[in-house]
């Protein structure tokens, strides 16, 4: 008779565990090695404050890395930190493709504080500080604050004049004024100015103020120089004073 040889279950068992273990580490080698993973394009849409490499740099992550080693809500939360982007959207294009879409907060002015300068955006947000101003952006005056914070809202004591700026900076942007305006002030609420060039205009409180910005562009194109009062458009009249 023939002898018969026991099988070692256990034996049998730790070799397919290890076989399987060796097949997962061929599997992930090859998935992390392969030239096909390897991001070719990494595309990014809506940034005007940070070129296309500044965005790159930010994420730390280059043409060439494996894209399973790209962690698309770690890197949305990171780019959402900084000031400037208000929202990212990444969409992963598989095996090789990268998109971002960013909404940026754009600067409408400048804050002076104590010997250096705020930009702000029109919510009334820091979104970083210079001890010069260089971009082509109004200088905004009469908002009050002990305090600020990159990356939040300046915590005034005249709300009503931070409610004003961000009304005035929604129909400037609607209107493509930003660049023509050099000041801004709001220190009294219900007698607010724009200084446009060499002109004063009185604009009042914020009622009516589509319309008004609508009557000042049309006397831009007559008058460069003097005082515009805007206060009383309701009544269908707007009141022109030359410098003496």
């Amino acid at each position: 008779m023939g002898k018969i040889i026991p099988i070692n279950k256990n034996k049998l068992s730790f070799t397919k565990i290890f076989t399987f273990i060796i097949l997962i580490v061929i599997f992930f080698l090859t998935v992390f090695t392969s030239p096909i993973f390897s991001v070719k394009d990494i595309l990014i849409y809506g940034n005007e404050h940070y070129s296309e490499e500044e965005i790159i740099e930010k994420i730390n992550f280059k043409l060439g890395d494996n894209l399973f080693l790209f962690r698309k809500k770690k890197i949305e939360k990171l780019l959402c930190e900084d000031p400037y982007i208000k929202e990212a959207n990444i969409k992963i294009s598989w095996p090789n493709k990268i998109q971002i879409k960013l909404e940026e907060r754009k600067v409408i002015g400048y804050v002076p504080y104590v010997g250096t300068y705020l930009y702000i955006d029109k919510d009334g947000r820091v979104l970083e500080t210079s001890k010069h101003y260089s971009k082509n952006v109004p200088i905004v005056q009469g908002l009050e604050f002990d305090y600020f914070q990159i990356g939040e809202i300046l915590p005034v004591k005249n709300k009503e004049s931070l409610h004003i700026i961000a009304v005035m900076a929604q129909m400037i942007l609607k209107y493509n004024l930003l660049q023509d305006i050099i000041k801004i002030d709001v220190s009294d609420p219900e007698d607010t100015h724009l200084y446009i060039k060499k002109l004063d205009v009185a604009m009042g409180g914020i009622d009516q103020f589509d319309k008004k910005i609508q009557w000042l562009i049309e006397i831009m194109d007559i008058y460069d120089m003097g005082k515009i009062d805007l206060t009383n458009i309701d009544k269908g009249r707007a009141v022109f004073s030359p410098l003496t």
